[in-house]
C-alpha cells in the first residue's frame, strides 16, 4: 500500500506569546527535509483557529521561504485567510464551518476558489463533508481538490469515497489504523504523532509508520486535552531541534 503522509505543523511561540520566527523556521527545515507529502499550517493541533489573520499569515511566509508551496497547505479559518493563502500562490484547506443544511454548504463551497482542500470536523461545523454533500457539490460542479475528513469511521469514509470518486484527494484526520484508512479509500492520513518530527523519521512504509505513530499516541493518550497534547509536542520538537544542532 502506498500511503501519502500529511502532518500538521507546529508553530512556535516566545515567552511574551508572539510567533517565534527563529524556532518555526528551523522547525520547517527539518520538516522539509523529510519525505512527508504535506503539512497543514495553523490547524487544530497548534489552536490555528486562536490565531490572528496576520499571524496565520506570517507563518505561511516562514514556510515558504524554505519549503516547496507545493508541499503546503494554509488551514483558512475566515475569508480573509483564503484571500492571504492565494496571494502567497498556496492551495488553501478551507475549515467548513457554521454551517447547518446542506444547502448552506453547497452555497459555501460553491464561494471557494479553485483549487482548494477542505478540513471538515464536527467540531466546528454542523454540516460536514458527508456523501450527500460530495453528490450534491459533484452536480453543482464545486467539489474541492480534496479534504481532510475527522471523527469519521472506517465504513463512512468508505462511502465518501464512492460518492467523491477516485480522482478526489481524501486523507483520513486520524493515522490509529492506516492500513484499514487506505483500504476503505483514503489516499492518506494525517498524522498529529508525528508533528515534532522525529528522528530517524520512519520510512514510507505502512508497518513502520504505524509503529512510529502509536509510539507517540500512546504518550498523547495519556495528556487531558488538546493543549496538553500540544504542548508535548512542541516540547519534543524543541528537544529534537536542541539535539540535532548540538
Amino acid at each position: 500500500m502506498t500511503v501519502q503522509l500529511v502532518i500538521p505543523a507546529l508553530t512556535f511561540r516566545t515567552t511574551d506569546g508572539s510567533i517565534s520566527t527563529a524556532d518555526t523556521e528551523r522547525y520547517a527545515r527539518r520538516a522539509a527535509a523529510t519525505w512527508a507529502d504535506l503539512f497543514i499550517l495553523s490547524g487544530t493541533t497548534t489552536n490555528g483557529h486562536t490565531a490572528t489573520t496576520a499571524e496565520r499569515a506570517a507563518t505561511i511566509d516562514i514556510w515558504t521561504a524554505v519549503i516547496n508551496p507545493e508541499r503546503i497547505t494554509a488551514c483558512c479559518w475566515s475569508p480573509a485567510d483564503v484571500t492571504e493563502a492565494e496571494r502567497r500562490g498556496i492551495t488553501p484547506m478551507v475549515v467548513l464551518r457554521d454551517l447547518h443544511t446542506i444547502d448552506q454548504a453547497r452555497r459555501f463551497l460553491a464561494e471557494l476558489p479553485q483549487p482548494s482542500y477542505v478540513f471538515s470536523h464536527p467540531e466546528f461545523s454542523g454540516h460536514t463533508l458527508s456523501p450527500e454533500l460530495a453528490r450534491v457539490a459533484i452536480a453543482s460542479g464545486c467539489l474541492p481538490r480534496g479534504a481532510k475528513v475527522s471523527k469519521v469511521s472506517t465504513e463512512d469514509l468508505a462511502t465518501l469515497r464512492v460518492a467523491t470518486g477516485l480522482t478526489f484527494t481524501l486523507w483520513d484526520g486520524t493515522a490509529r489504523h492506516i492500513a484499514a484508512s487506505l483500504t476503505a479509500g483514503a489516499n492518506g492520513i494525517v498524522a498529529a504523532p508525528l508533528s515534532h518530527i522525529p528522528e530517524p523519521f520512519p520510512a514510507r512504509d505502512v508497518p513502520a509508520l504505524q509503529d512510529a505513530i502509536d509510539q507517540t499516541q500512546t504518550v498523547l493518550d495519556r495528556l487531558p486535552n488538546r493543549a496538553a497534547r500540544t504542548d508535548a509536542l512542541i516540547d519534543r520538537a524543541r528537544r529534537g531541534m536542541t539535539t540535532r544542532s548540538a
